[in-house]
Order: C-alpha cells, then structure tokens, then sequence
C-alpha cells in the first residue's frame, strides 16, 4: 500500500528473512530479483547488504514487451552477512 511506502517495512522483513534463512536453514547465499525498473526494490536489496551480481536476465514468466521484461540479480553470502551482524 502507498501509505506505507518509506516507512522501512520492506526492509525490516527483508533483514528478518534473511537472518531465518542463514540461520535457521543455514544457507550459505540468499539471492533476489527484481525487475530493472523497480528502484525502491534495488534499495531494499543493497540497505540489507545485498550486492548487484551484475547478472541482469530476461524473466521467462514475463512479455518481452513489457517493461517489467529485464531483471536485475542480487545476492549476498553468509560471511558477507555475518560481517555487518
């Protein structure tokens, strides 16, 4: 919702989830996506301590004319994570 836009929801559950999954099911990479277009996505990413692979793809599931077509590739390592803990 609008409302809650900039209100650090997205960020604070992103950092939760990422804590459940390294852990509690002791993963050793997290990695997310989101379509090139979606800016304040890319910032929740990179405050958690994501970082961009540099790898952006063509989502399968997604029209090639849409601008929702490219997507933009983000992860982070448990040791890149446990160093900002």
């Amino acid at each position: 919702a609008k409302d809650a836009w900039g209100k650090g929801f997205a960020t604070e559950a992103a950092k939760v989830a990422m804590a459940f999954g390294f852990n509690q099911l002791a993963l050793n990479e997290i990695v997310s996506f989101t379509a090139t277009t979606n800016q304040r996505s890319m910032a929740v990413m990179e405050r958690i301590g994501m970082q961009n692979t540099q790898q952006n793809f063509n989502h399968p599931a997604v029209s090639p004319d849409s601008p929702l077509y490219e997507h933009v590739l983000y992860k982070v390592t448990r040791q890149q994570w446990e160093a900002r803990q």
